[in-house]
């Protein structure tokens, strides 16, 4: 006689042999905490039940071949990652639906987006702005950079990788027109 609440790996290991009351037991015990945690994250009901709907149909698809160690881990990541996804899709999609070059404000834009940068650049810490500089605008490699300055590489890798980041913190409300920029090859 089975147990009336199987743990995970028994409902995995009977899913895996075509149990559809396995299937229902793995859905009815996350279907509620998924969507609730896709509905927080993409604030879309809709959103999040076709989110949540569409891992289990690809759970029951692959059952066979579903090599999972921590059920919930791998659900809730699932999710995580099918609203990148989503959001993904939906970013390209936008930017396929516009050319930039033929919006009246794009050299308002530009002027815009170099002075946001220039800003940006300027608030980083002396070292790091002065290896960003040598490696982003004046073309230099690691190498050349850390034989320049004399120091390791790997601290030349450190200064650009904080430099990106704060970058990209700073200039966040940028990065969709950025994108669109670079799809139209014009940046």
């Amino acid at each position: 006689m089975q147990p009336p609440f199987p743990d995970d790996p028994q409902l995995l290991d009977r899913l895996g042999s075509d149990d559809p009351q396995a299937f229902e037991g793995i859905y009815r015990r996350y279907w509620k905490r998924l969507y609730d945690f896709a509905n927080v994250k993409t604030r879309d009901a809709d959103t999040a039940e076709e989110i949540v709907q569409e891992l289990f149909v690809t759970i029951w698809e692959k059952r066979h071949s579903l090599q999972v160690s921590n059920l919930q881990s791998y659900l809730f990541t699932s999710v995580r990652n099918r609203i990148i996804d989503h959001y993904k899709d939906k970013a390209f999609a936008a930017l396929d639906s516009v050319d930039p070059l033929s919006e009246p404000d794009y050299p308002l834009f530009l002027d815009e987006l170099e002075q946001a940068m220039q800003q940006a650049v300027g608030q980083l810490p002396e070292k790091t702005r002065k290896i960003f500089v040598l490696s982003r605008f004046e073309g230099n490699t690691v190498r050349q950079i850390a034989s320049l300055l004399g120091m390791p590489e790997r601290t030349v890798e450190y200064h650009i990788t904080q430099a990106l980041r704060t970058l990209k913190t700073l200039l966040k409300e940028f990065i969709v027109l950025v994108l669109m920029l670079l799809t139209a090859g014009k940046f």
